[in-house]
């Protein structure tokens, strides 16, 4: 079968900042890339189809959502390092924001049926760790990640975890066309990443509070959509891309601007709340150097930083005013198994919807102008489609 490869060579900076742990070392496996990955090259690769194991699914891809994890698994930076700080292990199929449609199932997988359409966790989470049996899942400490450290979904089929797949029939009902259930299947798992920054990890915040998001790309749009669904007064984007900035009008945001255009964010963000302040900020742009200082100067009493975009940078934060006024910095990361039901309920009762955030297309042949066009950051979300 046709699939898009990564592959990187294994050269660990051993005398950098980045501290390298036994199994990271073990596995030339890092949940840093930028310390360990040198020299990322893509190619189209002819590979056979996979067997599912116990308790796993084959699933026939169907659609597939370009992330910036993706663009940046294989751009290098200037010492040629991949420029992707976070988990993975190359050589790997890329590919994670994914549904399908399952054709084959392994031994003891009784849950689920040939012919059902489903998306899945990116996260395959072991369920026998502490991390996880304390529901902690994106904590795993044996943590396999889709199109990170195992088979992605630029591919025509993928085996996976049967625990980690999720059914969305109620999506195809609820729009009457499943091509289109597909596209929106592929994704929920970008949706969940904002549902879980926002409401697990942060906590979420009481309807009518006014809320920040900093950086359009399909988390923060994703971020909007929920935020509105939660009861949000206002929801005031940052965002420097005029095309995204349109794109956010579009998703339902209230305000939107770009940061770099207004003498002070800071007096803007406070002039449209009427000097109310915000209750929470998320970090969707992994631009902390730049927004972390706007965000304490607006944030309420005991407001909150909710931290989604991947970045590496450290960033500056007054540690008095963050004492003084009880604000809180929350760190999300991926998903967790009960948040998908939720947002997949969300989508089949339109009570939100994504769907016009598909803005290029393109089929699995074409897959490497998909992740070209996603690098230079005019589209809501590039999608493949088999």
């Amino acid at each position: 079968m046709k699939a898009l490869l990564l592959d990187a060579e294994w050269k660990p900076k051993l005398d950098g900042g980045y501290r390298f742990n036994e199994h990271e070392l073990a596995t030339k496996s890092s949940y840093n890339g930028s310390e360990a990955f040198y020299n990322p090259q893509l190619k189209m690769v002819d590979i056979d189809v996979p067997k599912p194991g116990p308790g796993q699914v084959l699933v026939k891809v169907k659609a597939t959502g370009v992330c910036g994890s993706d663009v940046h698994m294989a751009q290098q930076l200037d010492d040629k390092y991949t420029a992707y700080p976070g988990h993975c292990k190359f050589p790997v199929i890329l590919g994670h924001e994914w549904s399908g449609e399952i054709v084959e199932l392994g031994s003891g997988v009784n849950s689920l049926e040939v012919g059902d359409m489903i998306a899945t966790e990116e996260m395959q989470w072991c369920g026998r760790c502490t991390a996880c049996r304390s529901g902690l899942f994106d904590q795993c400490t044996d943590l396999e990640e889709i199109g990170f450290t195992i088979q992605g979904t630029f591919a025509e089929y993928v085996a996976v975890d049967a625990k980690t797949c999720w059914k969305i029939d109620a999506i195809a009902e609820a729009y009457g066309d499943k091509e289109k259930a597909y596209e929106i299947g592929a994704m929920v798992e970008p949706c969940c990443v904002a549902y879980n920054g926002l409401f697990i990890s942060a906590g979420g915040f009481l309807p009518g509070s006014h809320v920040v998001i900093a950086g359009c790309g399909p988390v923060g749009l994703m971020g909007i959509n929920l935020c509105r669904a939660a009861g949000a007064a206002k929801v005031i984007v940052m965002e420097p891309s005029e095309s995204r900035r349109k794109m956010a009008k579009a998703m339902g945001a209230d305000e939107v601007f770009d940061p770099n255009s207004v003498d002070d964010p800071i007096d803007t963000i406070k002039e449209l709340t009427g000097g109310e302040g915000v209750k929470l900020c998320m970090e969707a742009a992994a631009a902390g150097t730049k927004t972390y200082p706007i965000f304490e100067q607006v944030l309420d009493p005991s407001g909150k930083i909710v931290q989604c975009g991947m970045g590496s940078d450290r960033v500056p934060v007054s540690v008095l005013k963050m004492q003084w006024q009880r604000l809180h910095i929350h760190g999300s990361v991926g998903h967790s198994g009960a948040i998908f039901p939720q947002v997949i309920r969300l989508l089949a009762a339109k009570k939100m919807d994504i769907s016009p955030m598909v803005t290029s297309r393109f089929s699995l042949d074409e897959v490497m102008q998909a992740i070209k066009t996603a690098e230079a950051l005019q589209d809501a979300k590039v999608m493949v489609i088999q």
